[in-house]
């Protein structure tokens, strides 16, 4: 959800784990925990292929380098962004703060699949792109904020293994909008692929 990079080391607001050097891509500052060691290269490698495509499908201009900050446990994370949320959940393994902020866990973390994690990553750059485009975007509303980056990083759950869905029983947009709901985050890529096979992305 939420500066311009240079090789000059940082500190990140986090005084843990992250790292306090970054591993610099072209659109991107890693501060990476020492889970991330052996493979940073890649994971910065794969979100910059998807730079150019969310911004195109966007309709954004470019962003400035976005700062992503990995933790090694929830806590950390959790403090990093209290700031913002005060009680972050407990499912809650990443956060866009704005254009240009990203804090996460690990994608190495032993918790959690490391291809569930990169795709998260993607998923809160898209948020990064929305906050480019429109400052108060965030969660106003909810249900369209999270539907845009579950479509943009590709996160389709099959209808037909949805229980509410197959009962005939969908949610509505005000239990949608509600930020204790994670109904959003099955149902977001169906609302959005409606939405842009009936009126567009614009």
């Amino acid at each position: 959800m939420f500066i311009s990079c240079s090789d000059d080391p940082q500190a990140p607001p986090a005084t843990i784990d992250p790292l306090s050097y970054p591993h610099n891509t072209p659109h991107y500052s890693f501060y990476y925990t020492s889970f991330d060691s052996s493979n940073i290269r890649g994971i910065g490698d794969t979100l910059e292929r998807h730079y150019t495509r969310i911004l195109n499908d966007l309709k954004s201009d470019s962003l400035p380098n976005v700062k992503i900050y990995f933790y090694t446990n929830h806590a950390d994370l959790a403090a990093a962004v209290a700031h913002v949320v005060p009680n972050l959940p407990e499912w809650a393994n990443a956060l866009a703060l704005s254009e240009d902020e990203i804090h996460m866990m690990s994608p190495n973390h032993p918790d959690f699949g490391y291809s569930f994690m990169i795709v998260n990553l993607i998923h809160e750059f898209a948020h990064c792109v929305s906050y480019h485009i429109r400052p108060n975007i965030g969660n106003n509303p909810r249900w369209l904020w999270e539907c845009v980056a579950i479509y943009e990083s590709g996160q389709f759950f099959d209808p037909h293994n949805i229980p509410y869905l197959v009962s005939h029983n969908p949610p509505t947009l005000s239990q949608l909008n509600t930020f204790s709901n994670t109904m959003i985050y099955q149902v977001g890529y169906l609302i959005a692929e409606y939405i842009i096979l009936n009126w567009s992305r614009t």
